[in-house]
């Protein structure tokens, strides 16, 4: 037969005896002790050699997980720097891409960029047919000398052409934008220019 509990004896008895009835919170060096058991099973199970670690002292345990997370930060601070070398060596290592504008460039004419403007387009290149629409519409502005180094507003500052600087804004977009124009937008925009050039 059960009967309940008299919970006042029960009470009077563990208070009596001084029994202690919260469990005990494990501190930091039980942790890493458990970790050290953690890893030291696994290098037994992954190299049997090894099986002589569980007769270490459990003292060493914190020591040991310490020592292995220092040994992972390590080989992580190797890697990366490694890494980071490879990349800058790569990038020593290429040849400089070749500049957008030959130095025969700035010598052809309007019709020779109209020439190649369209040639560019025939084969796809969009990038190139970009470059040759830029010295298409600075032939067709300017008479005289074309720096490759100017920008579309020293072009036209040169030729004394503010009224192009809307259009020159949406080249310079085509050219410089993060939406990279197609062929058909190239061409587009090419009739527009043409229109508003005399």
């Amino acid at each position: 037969m059960t009967a309940p509990a008299d919970l006042e004896l029960v009470r009077r008895i563990l208070e009596e005896t001084g029994v202690e009835q919260t469990p005990p919170v494990p501190g930091w060096s039980a942790y890493f002790e458990a970790l050290a058991e953690a890893f030291g099973g696994w290098l037994v199970r992954h190299f049997p050699r090894l099986e002589g670690l569980a007769s270490l002292p459990r003292r060493l345990g914190p020591a040991v997980a310490v020592l292995g997370a220092a040994l992972v930060v390590f080989i992580l601070i190797v890697v990366v720097r490694t890494a980071l070398r490879q990349r800058r060596l790569s990038a020593l290592e290429k040849p400089p891409a070749p500049a957008p504008a030959a130095p025969r460039a700035a010598e052809r004419g309007r019709r020779e960029w109209r020439h190649e403007l369209e040639w560019r387009l025939a084969s796809g290149d969009v990038e190139a047919a970009l470059e040759a629409l830029w010295w298409w519409f600075a032939r067709s502005v300017s008479g005289g000398r074309v720096d490759p180094s100017w920008t579309s507003r020293d072009l036209l500052a040169s030729s004394d052409r503010a009224d192009l600087l809307p259009i020159a804004g949406v080249l310079d977009r085509l050219l410089y934008g993060f939406e990279r124009p197609d062929a058909d937008d190239v061409r587009r925009f090419l009739v527009r220019l043409e229109a508003a050039l005399p």
